[in-house]
């Protein structure tokens, strides 16, 4: 989450709200979790990753359009080293035979190239992915927990998701491998005498092993300064809202626009502010996208899981093996036989079956690496009907003149701020910090 530049409070926005700045606008949809009267309520964003009768876990969920991505760079880079070889064994042809060296020199190019799709499209993201715990909502408890930082005494090493220890690191693996291939290389020849290559071997075990073992390193020392991360439950009144179409700056000037929305947990001490660390900011594709995701999520708090329908899975070897099969189909129907040669060149290309396969390994295996195995099991049963937290009066009055306004054609996004426009009277909530629970061990 972007940190506050100033100590100053800024004004807190309430639901109906509208903000202009720099280029963008910024709608608030809650506090209080108002309807909006969207037609729909989709997953734009594909957040909701898991979620049964009481509680949803949001989160940004693994999908194959990266691995597809470096799926396409793996083939290119593999058609360059398979480029190099032929021009190796032209020349072998040719000029009559090329110096054995060549031939560890070659193996220690290919396999250190390969090294960076494998950083950059698995072992990175898979860091990432396992460093970014859920937004788990309760319905029946109507709260809210996020992971946010608690600040400690001053902390100096990088995050294992900065992109700097990949851009350092990879470089460094590849480098070492080809090294480390061409020292094996230079052991085994015959008649040569050479010591038996330890150093560079080790390197690059320890380049390889860094990325994933940096990240525990990284949580001890921070344990050690006081900065671990805790769970706060937030009531599902409090939580923050907002979507917004922000243009996207460079030097050069405004590159592009996009639309976003944002969950986030207030600070309930500086009003103006959230929590550090904690919160989802997602890409949608317009205002309709982003009122969409909102009524998904603001409907399962609501009403429940039967208010709303999840979005069809897209990934996985079952999704994939139906679309080859949706395809070939196609294909025997219409007889276009270049268009089904074009597809299975895309799919081969990009590797596109073992990027499916990933993907569902991704979400079944690493994302719940990101929180313990216990994390808020007590917290996150059922409760008997009988228990179930009420809607507060404000908000059940809010709603009703809401559906009564839509129903004369007037939207959401243009009626301001709704409390003052219905006179609908909140309380200000007291400023004290929401209940805390630690992060990593074994709490309710």
């Amino acid at each position: 989450m972007p940190k506050p530049t100033t100590d100053e409070s800024l004004p807190p926005m309430r639901a109906g709200e509208r903000e202009c700045r720099a280029g963008g606008e910024q709608y608030c949809l809650s506090p209080l979790p108002a309807p909006t009267d969207s037609e729909h309520g989709v997953d734009v964003a594909h957040i909701d990753v898991r979620h049964d009768e009481a509680t949803m876990d949001l989160r940004q969920g693994a999908s194959p359009e990266s691995l597809l991505i470096t799926g396409h760079v793996a083939s290119g880079l593999g058609i360059f080293i398979l480029g190099i070889g032929a021009f190796l064994l032209l020349l072998a042809f040719f000029g009559g035979g090329l110096p054995l060296a060549t031939i560890p020199w070659w193996f220690g190019v290919a396999y250190g190239i390969s090294l960076f799709p494998f950083f950059t499209g698995i072992l990175f993201p898979d860091v990432v992915l396992k460093r970014i715990p859920p937004i788990r909502l309760h319905r029946q408890r109507r709260e809210v927990a996020f992971v946010v930082d608690i600040p400690g005494r001053r902390f100096w090493l990088p995050d294992p998701t900065n992109m700097w220890l990949m851009a350092i690191n990879g470089p460094i693996a590849m480098v070492t491998g080809y090294y480390t291939i061409w020292e094996f290389a230079e052991f085994l020849r015959p008649g040569v005498e050479a010591a038996f290559p330890i150093k560079m071997p080790l390197l690059h075990i320890a380049s390889l092993a860094f990325l994933p073992l940096y990240p525990h390193f990284h949580d001890f020392c921070r344990k050690l300064v006081g900065q671990q991360r805790q769970t706060v439950l937030v009531p599902w009144e409090d939580v923050i809202a907002v979507c917004g179409f922000n243009p996207s700056l460079s030097a050069g000037g405004v590159t592009g626009f996009g639309w976003n929305f944002a969950l986030m947990p207030p600070d309930p001490e500086r009003p103006g502010y959230t929590l550090p660390g904690a919160g989802i900011i997602v890409g949608v594709g317009g205002l309709p996208g982003a009122l969409a995701q909102w009524e998904y999520i603001r409907r399962f708090m609501e009403e429940g899981p039967e208010a709303i329908t999840p979005s069809a899975r897209e990934w996985g070897l079952e999704w994939y093996d139906a679309q080859v099969a949706r395809e070939r189909e196609r294909y025997e129907r219409t007889n276009d036989q270049r268009r089904w040669q074009r597809f299975r060149r895309e799919q081969w290309w990009n590797h596109a079956r073992f990027a499916h396969w990933y993907t569902e390994y991704r979400m079944k295996h690493v994302l719940p690496r990101a929180v313990p195995r216990d994390w808020l099991a007590e917290w996150s049963r059922p409760l008997p009907e009988a228990q179930w937290a009420r809607p507060s009066r404000p908000l059940t009055e809010l709603s009703e003149h809401l559906r009564a306004t839509y129903q004369r054609g007037e939207p959401f996004v243009e009626m301001g701020n709704v409390e003052q426009r219905f006179s609908v009277e909140v309380e200000p909530p007291p400023r004290k910090a929401y209940p805390t629970l630690p992060f990593a061990a074994n709490a309710p």
